[in-house]
């Protein structure tokens, strides 16, 4: 999500963290939407490392170019955090599939400064599949967009 803000609950996840990375998402509705907005953030985030191993361990689909991107990606400019990208509240809704099943799409909406100020709020939609006891994200992550509904979307938690 934006600003690398992600959901936690002890009874749906995250169960493990280690080395800039987050596992053991529950098998429902809950651990789908806080499973997004933990592995979302660290594909795309500035950490390499994490990236990379996210990739190859908990993501499914063009995985490759993905990895060739975190390769030849130039360093990101460097620009002092003003919080505009980091979320008031996370909100999401299930748009797809079966979050007890095999596949579902989350969409989930971000309240951050700079969506607001374009009248909205941040949205990217994540599909993830269980494998092997655990959600898995597809890659690559679609581009976020801006959302003036939040109507159907269930606030999943709401930040200092």
């Amino acid at each position: 999500m934006p600003g690398g803000v992600a959901g936690s609950s002890p009874q749906h996840g995250p169960r493990f963290t280690e080395d800039g990375r987050a596992w053991g998402f529950s098998h429902d509705e809950l651990g789908a939407a806080i499973a997004a907005t933990n592995l979302a953030p660290r594909v795309a985030g500035t950490d390499a490392t994490v990236a990379a191993d996210t990739l190859v361990e908990q993501c499914w689909g063009d995985i490759g170019d993905n990895l060739r991107r975190l390769r030849t990606a130039l360093p990101a400019p460097d620009h002092p955090d003003d919080g505009s990208t980091t979320p008031r509240a996370l909100l999401y809704r299930i748009i797809s599939g079966d979050p007890a099943g095999d596949h579902v799409v989350v969409s989930m909406l971000a309240d951050t400064q700079q969506a607001r100020d374009r009248g909205g709020l941040a949205r990217i939609d994540t599909t993830l599949r269980w494998s092997d006891g655990d959600w898995r994200l597809r890659v690559p992550l679609g581009t976020p967009s801006l959302q003036t509904d939040m109507s159907r979307y269930i606030l999943l938690a709401r930040t200092p």
